[in-house]
Parts: C-alpha cells; structure tokens; sequence
C-alpha cells in the first residue's frame, strides 16, 4: 500500500469520526453548541471531506487536473472545518481535522512510486 492511500484513508476516517462527533453535538441538548448554525457548518463541511477523501482514495481512473482540484478543495476544507471547530470549542473536532491534516500532508508529500511494506 502506498503512503498517499494511507493519507487518503486517514482523512477519510477522520472526516467519517468528524461527522459523527459534530452530528451528535448538534443534536445533544447538553453541549453549548445544540443547534448552532456553525455546528450544522461542520456537518456538511465533514460529509463533504469525507466524500472527497473517498472519491480519490477509489476514483484510480481521474485525471491529474480533477485529482489536484479535489486535493486543493480538501486542504481547504480541512482547514476551514478546523477553524469552525475552534471557535465552537469543540476539541475532539479540531483534533480529528488534525488528523485529516496529517493525512493530506502524507498524500500530498508523499512520492508517487514508493510503496511502504511493514517490517517483519
């Protein structure tokens, strides 16, 4: 498996666990963020994250443009849902965009032909 689809992977689950996480705290009556409009941002934000973290981890078959449209639209993403998790003081929510991070930085860093195999 390639360190890029390791990336890819990451932000997928971290974007999956994001959405999960922001849709219960928006549905909680017991957080500080019931019903606020920037958690329901980080719902769709999160799905959105999610579906294109997929959408490069399975489209093999896209052309470089796509591929770099959607890398460039995931950083933003990543970022701009990070930011709204900061300002709704929801942690967990900010550290899972670390990971997406993480995981856009190791795709988009990673080099194209090296394939990491665990040591036996």
């Amino acid at each position: 498996m390639k360190i890029a689809d390791i990336g890819t992977w990451a932000m997928a689950v971290a974007a999956l666990a994001s959405l999960a996480l922001s849709a219960v705290n928006y549905v909680a009556p017991d957080n500080g963020i019931h019903g606020a409009a920037g958690a329901l941002l980080v719902i769709v934000s999160s799905a959105l994250i999610l579906v294109g973290a997929v959408l490069l981890a399975v489209d093999r078959s896209a052309s470089r443009a796509l591929t770099a449209t959607v890398a460039v639209l995931l950083l933003l993403g990543i970022l701009g849902t990070g930011l709204a998790a900061y300002f709704l003081e929801a942690d967990m929510l900010v550290a899972l965009m670390v990971v997406a991070m993480a995981g856009w930085l190791g795709r988009a860093l990673a080099p194209r032909t090296q394939n990491w195999e665990p040591v036996t």
